[in-house]
Formats: structure tokens, sequence, C-alpha cells
């Protein structure tokens, strides 16, 4: 038996390249799997699994050349995702926390090293800063943790993703520092040498990266396996110039994946195939490699190695744990949000290995020290991804029970296809919109005609969804494709609708209009008159990743639909995933609203917003500086016979396509859904249900405001319903001029629409009153000739006080009916105008 054990061990390590890639293999199967039954996180039992395989305990495998490759591969692509991962929008809005976060992380365990180091350890001021500079870094290798679990665009995770930037730029300027000391080197020469280098580089990165990565996108189509190449080759050459230059090649890795985050979209398939790559293959063998840098015979030997480990891991936790609870209170953050950025940033290996062994290497750090790093790292390794997984989790449900709108549940998307060139554009969106927490699969859907070719028809469709299914399958998305056969397309496309309770649908669009062709053409329009669901009609020339700026187009009074904010939700979803800027074009009418929605609601994203006088001067508009090439256009429409819709509404599709013909074109038609949880129950809010406008009564009107400013004008309207309670008169008469006008000036001269509420009101009361001259209105340009005050009691909703105004106005800029009221002489002219106009509005909708 002896014998045999002799001559196994003289076989070891194992050499046969097959065998070794088995053993790998099999630790990277088996041990996440074991030691998960414990509750310790999987990359932790894949690390301790590298240490038993390793030299130091059994000598199955050797840290050979193989190995180490393998493992740097694995370093610097762990760091790659973690660039793509970053919501570079959230981190934009959080990047002064994470340069705050950055600094107390780096310099509470940096400052810490010195005393420790000289008093504790016996080190020298140089060997102390080296110290510092090891445990003040840190990798983020719980992050495929945090990825696991859907906490990645949470703030407290996006602040300690940031803040590796500048910890880890900090750890290796004080490694240059020192070895230049140490080197006896010219200063002014190494800085000079060394700043022109890495600005070079940094230069080339930023602005190169993204500029070729546009270029290939643009004529390269479809062919996500060249994708995938392309990005790994972008990978690998900006870290080895980053080598070059003097910088660590994980910082070049993780500049690569932040300069092209914005060209893979989150729920993209091109992701999807970078973290899956990463997470099943060269992640593991880095984890495997650093499981193996730890000598098991050092730790029964010398008793330094256990002090230097005790105080190395002390320094890492303690100060770490120190600096995510003082930015947790600095910021105000949750506990479980301090405890899980305490969790991302203990964790050492990249950094920290990195210093180490140039500490080594110029003579600042001993043996003893470096297995003492090592043994560190484990420990931390074991703690920090134990940390996230404990309290990351908590960080996940509070996000998860955040509140929605239960109208967007079940999230059921609807992707006609017809055309194969476009098949896969149109699936892009959907997944795009798709919110994350939604476990319901895409519908594709093709829909051939009943005739005598319909056999042909319906093999042509399925050839067409097996594209779309394995497109969205690539993103790891469920895909449910749908055949319907109809005499009509758009019978079938809302009969699928109905039977599968669809709630979104995405629908392409071939750009071409015939004088016929109401809006987009006969299927689309009558799928607009037949289906109340938020529809997206998509018109793509070019690939939406290369997409720079998408310019939001809300009309007036659109913000007054029911369906709006999911509207205005998905377009920021889609904004977000595309990573481009926003320009969101609004009318003095509801910019406000829009701005606060758009600043508040998640997810975040970057914007800056245009506000126009009047909507009809639209792509006139000189801040409009579009650009086909590079920008998208999503206009946010309404259908005929809701309150904010207007006849050139169902021009402007029309217009923006003849006069840029090859930009990428979304138009997006809010839910019309309202009352009911269940798609397949949905029916159109009519324009009357929508906003009942109260009746005008002879004492609420008052004909002769002339020579008043806008304070006495009120009042005198509003003097009868309210003779009995001048302090309530004068309190209303202050919160309607502190109200914003609720009408675009441009679109209603001379017209004031607006509200507040009132506790001694018992029903929605509208005054109006009339001014021949016209008088001066605060935030009016013009001179004012009518003014409306509707005062709601408490108990009636903001959103049908909104709706009242908005029809009020539909009404009052029908035919210009504003100038017939403005002659009006007797309650009953207003009251015919009024009457009039709406039947008009009525059946024309």
């Amino acid at each position: 038996m002896s014998d045999l054990i002799q001559q196994l061990q003289q076989q070891l390590p194992i050499s046969d390249p097959v065998l070794i890639f088995a053993i790998v293999m099999i630790i990277i199967l088996v041990a996440p799997i074991a030691v998960q039954r414990f509750k310790i996180p999987g990359l932790v039992g894949t690390i301790l699994a590298g240490t038993i395989v390793g030299p130091s305990v059994l000598g199955l495998l050797e840290r050979d050349d193989t190995i180490i490759l393998l493992g740097t591969v694995g370093l610097l692509y762990l760091m790659f995702m973690a660039g793509l991962s970053i919501d570079l929008n959230k981190f934009e809005k959080n990047r002064n926390k994470s340069i705050v976060f950055g600094l107390i992380s780096f310099f509470l365990p940096q400052l810490a090293s010195i005393p420790m180091g000289m008093y504790i350890l016996g080190f020298s001021l140089e060997s102390s800063l080296l110290l510092g500079s090891i445990v003040g870094s840190h990798t983020l290798l719980a992050y495929p943790i945090a990825n696991r679990i859907g906490i990645t665009k949470n703030t407290a995770v996006t602040m300690a993703m940031g803040g590796s930037i500048v910890t880890d730029t900090l750890s290796l300027m004080i490694l240059a520092i020192v070895a230049n000391t140490i080197a006896e080197s010219s200063g002014y020469t190494f800085w000079i040498t060394f700043i022109i280098l890495v600005v070079g580089y940094v230069f080339v990165v930023i602005f190169g990266l993204p500029i070729l990565g546009r270029w290939f996108f643009k004529n390269v189509k479809n062919q996500t396996n060249t994708e995938y190449v392309f990005m790994i080759a972008l990978l690998f050459i900006a870290a080895f110039l980053a080598d070059v230059v003097g910088l660590a090649p994980i910082i070049g890795a993780f500049l690569a994946g932040l300069t092209l985050n914005r060209l893979v979209p989150e729920s993209g398939t091109l992701m999807s195939r970078i973290q899956f790559v990463g997470n099943a293959l060269f992640i593991p063998f880095f984890l495997i490699s650093v499981g193996m840098l730890v000598d098991v015979s050092v730790m029964a030997e010398s008793l330094d190695v256990w002090i230097q480990t005790a105080v190395f891991s002390f320094l890492v936790i303690f100060g770490k744990s120190l600096a995510a609870k003082i930015t947790q209170l600095i910021f105000k953050m949750t506990s479980d949000e301090g405890w899980t950025i305490a969790g991302l940033t203990i964790p050492q290996a990249a950094a920290t290995l990195a210093v180490t062994l140039v500490g080594f290497e110029i003579g600042l750090l001993s043996q003893t020290s470096v297995n003492a790093v090592v043994l560190m790292i484990l420990i931390t390794c074991l703690v920090g991804p134990a940390m996230v997984e404990k309290f990351g989790r908590n960080v996940a449900l509070k996000d998860a029970s955040a509140p929605y709108n239960p109208l967007d549940a079940p999230e059921r998307i609807l992707v006609p296809l017809a055309n194969p060139q476009t098949a896969e554009s149109l699936v892009d969106i959907a997944l795009m919109i798709k919110q994350r927490k939604s476990t319901e699969p895409l519908f594709p859907l093709t829909v051939a005609r009943d005739n005598e070719n319909v056999d042909a028809q319906v093999a042509e469709g399925e050839k067409i969804l097996s594209h779309a299914v394995v497109h969205a399958a690539a993103a790891e998305v469920g895909v449910l494709p749908v055949t319907r056969v109809d005499m009509n397309v758009t019978n079938g496309i809302v009969r699928a609708v109905k039977e599968l309770r669809i709630s979104h649908i995405v629908i392409g669009w071939n750009g071409f209009i015939s004088a016929r062709q109401r809006i987009f053409g006969t299927v689309l329009d009558q799928l607009l008159e037949q289906a109340q669901q938020l529809i997206v009609v998509a018109k793509l020339d070019r690939p939406l990743n290369i997409t720079k700026r998408v310019f939001l187009l809300i009309p007036p009074y659109l913000d007054r639909e029911s369906g709006f904010l999911g509207a205005l939700l998905t377009s920021k979803n889609l904004i977000n995933e595309i990573g481009a800027e926003a320009v969101v074009v609004t009318s003095r009418n509801n910019s406000s609203t829009v701005k606060k929605l758009i600043q508040t609601k998640e997810p975040a994203i970057d914007s800056e917003f245009i506000v126009l006088e009047s909507w009809k001067g639209l792509l006139g508009d000189s801040r409009l500086d579009l650009k086909e090439a590079e920008d998208l256009i999503l206009l946010m429409s309404t259908r005929q016979g809701t309150v904010s819709w207007d006849a050139s509404l169902e021009r402007l599709p029309r217009i923006i396509v003849q006069n840029y013909p090859s930009i990428n074109f979304l138009t997006m038609y809010p839910s019309e859904i309202t009352g009911n949880d269940d798609p397949g129950t949905m029916h159109r809010i009519s324009f009357d249900r929508m906003g009942p406008i109260p009746a005008v009564k002879t004492e609420h009107v008052h004909f002769n405001l002339d020579e008043m400013d806008a304070e006495t004008a009120l009042k005198e309207l509003m003097m009868k319903k309210f003779t009995s309670n001048p302090i309530e008169l004068t309190e209303l008469t202050k919160q309607v001029l502190a109200q914003d006008i609720d009408n675009l000036p441009g679109e209603l001269p001379g017209v004031v629409i607006t509200k507040t509420r009132s506790a001694t009101i018992n029903e929605p009361t509208l005054f109006l009153g009339i001014s021949r001259k016209g008088i001066n209105y605060p935030g009016a340009e013009e001179k004012i000739h009518l003014i409306f005050v509707l005062i709601s009691p408490f108990t009636i909703g903001t959103q049908r006080n909104l709706s009242v105004l908005a029809s009020l106005a539909r009404i009052l800029g029908y035919n210009k009916a504003y100038k017939k009221l403005m002659k009006a002489e007797n309650i009953s002219d207003i009251t015919s105008i009024l009457k009039e106009v709406r039947r008009e509005i009525e059946a024309r909708a």
C-alpha cells in the first residue's frame, strides 16, 4: 500500500493537460454545490478547493504558467464585467458619493497601517506605506454574488464599484512612489514620463474604444459570436496597454468595461454571453489560482505568519467596515446597504497581489509577509462574500418590495413579426423594456392570412419565430412563440392580445406612408384603434446600442393620460438599457411634472430638458440638433378620442420621417387601461369619463374683470361663493396665484387655466372670468382675457382634476373656441359655445 502511495506521489503534480482540465472542471462544478449546503458562498468553496488540490496540501496541481495565465485572464475578466455592469447613469448621479467613499475606504486602513506596521510588526516607514497600499485597495470578488442576487443597480453596490477605481488607483500610486524612492530614480523624470503616458492611455481608452465600438456595431450586425470576440479582444488590448504605461492591467480591464458599457445593453444577448463565459469558466480559474497560493505548511512553522495575518486581516476588515458604516451615516443609507458595501470591499486579491509581489521583488516585504498576505486574502475572501450573501439578500428583498403600479402586472410583451431583417431588433426592444423582476416570457407572434397559401405562410412565419426564439433565449429570457391564422392581420394580433392577456406590444414599421394612410398604415392604424395596451411602433435603420442621444418628445397634456406614468417609466428603462443621454422635450404645460418624474423615478438617466413655447414649432427649434447617424427619436403620442389627442399628433410621425428618413424612430402610445388589473378586460377611457367638466353656473362667472390686477380679479371672481368666509377667499387667491398656469400659452393665448383645493366645498366648482381689455397675470407673457379656476374638495383625486383641466383646454383650443368665449355677453352664450364644441369633438372621436 505504501509503495502504491509512493508511486502516486511520484506522479504528482499531474502533468496531463486533459486530466488537469478535467479536475478543474470538477472543482468548478462540485465545490460551490458542496459549500452552499453549509450556507457558505460558492466562490469561497472554489478558493478552498484550490488550496486543497494545490501544492501545499494534496499536490494534485501545480500553480504553473497555465494556471497563472488562466487565473490572470479570470481576474481581468472579473474587472471587465464589473465595469460593464455599472449603471453609468446612477454612477454619474452618485459620482461624488463614490469618490468620498473611495477616499474614506482607502485612507482609513492606510493611515492605520503606518503605526501598526512600524510599532507592532517592526516594519520600516516604506514597508508600512506599502502595507497601507495593500490593505487600502479592494477587489470586487463578491460581485458575482451581487449580480446573482440582482442588486448591481443598487446605489450601495454602484458606490462600492465606483470606489474601487479610487482605491486601486491610490494603491498603485503609493506603490509607484515607494518603488521609485527605493530605486532612487529621478523624481521629475519619473513623474513626467508616468503622467504623460497615463494621460495618453486614458485619452485613447476613453475616447478611442467607444468610437471603435460604435463603428464595429454599426457595420457588423446580428453576429453575436463576432461581437463577443470583439469585446474580449478590446478587453485584453486595454489591459496590455495599461501594463505598458505602468498601470496595473486590472485598471485597464476595468476602464475598458466602463468605456464600452453603453454599447452593451444589460438585458441583451451579448451581455448574457459575456457573463456566462466569465461566471462558468474564467472567474473560477482565478479563484482556484488564488487558493493555490496558500502554503499550509507555513502556518504550523512560523508564529510570525499568524501575527502578521491577524494584523493584516484586522486592518482590512475593521478599516473597510468602518469606512462603509461612516459612508452609510453620511449618505443616510440603510444598515443592510452599509454592510453590503463592507462585504463588497473587504475581499482582497487583485491590486493586493500586484502590490505584494512587487513589494517582495524590491525587498520591502519578506516571504513571511507574502504568506501572511495570501492568508489574509483567503480570510477576506471568506468574510466578504458571506456578508454580501447575507445582507445583500435583505437589500434585494427591500428593492423587490418597492411599490409599483399594479397595472404593470402581469407584464406580457407581444412582438408581432413579419420581416426577418427586423425580427432581432424588435426582440431587443422588448428585452430592454422588460422589467427585471418580471418572470413572464416574451411572446413573438406571426399572423398568416387565411387563404390558399396559408400553409406556406405558416412555414415562413415559423422560420422567423425560430430566429427570434434563439435570439431571446441567448439573453436567458423565456420565450413562447405564437402563430395565428386569420383573414385580417390586425384581427389576428388583437385576438392574440386578448387570449394571452398582453400588456405591451412592440411592432415594426417600414417608414412608408401613402396618401390614403392615416398615421402608419392599415395594419398599425387598425391596431391602435382596437388595442388599448401600451404600444411601441419601431422604425430602426441601425443598431440601438450605438445611440448617443435619445430625444424623448412629450406633447402637451399627455401627462394627463392615465397610462402616462407607465409609458414614461418604460421609456426610462429603454433609455437606461441603451445607455444614451436623454434630451427630454416638453411644453410649458407639462415641463414641471415631467422633470420631477424623470429626476425622482428609477432608473436614473442622464437627462437635459428643452421646454417649447409652442409645440407646432417642434422640428424647427434650433435646440433640436438631430443627427440621424447617432440619435434616436422617441415620440410619446396618444390615440384619437383621449383627452390629450390632437390632430397634429397623427401627422407628426409622417413629418419626422420625411425630415429625417434614416433616423431611428420609436413612437410609444400609453396604455388606456383603467380600473382593472386583468389585461383581458381592458377598456378605453372615454373623453367624458376621463374629465367630466363641472357646469358653469351664473354666480361663478364674472363678465367684467377689466382694470384690475390678478389678485383683485380672482377675489372678484370667487367673491359670491366665499362671501361669508373672507379669510378662505384670501387664502384661495394666494394658492391660485402660486400655482403654475395649467395650459400652454402658445396654444391658448390670452387664457389661464388653473386649480386649487378647498375644505369648505363639497363638489368641484368651475369659475370663469372674462376681461375685454386683458389683465396682467403672473407667469403669463401676454394679457389675459379668460381665467378658468377649478376648485375641488380634498376628496377628489389629482388625476381627476388634471383630466378635467385637460378636457377643458382641449375644448377651448378646438377651432379656437376660446376666442368665442372672450366675446360672450351672458351665461347662455357660454353654455351654448361649450356644448357645441364638445358635441363636435365627441362626434369626431
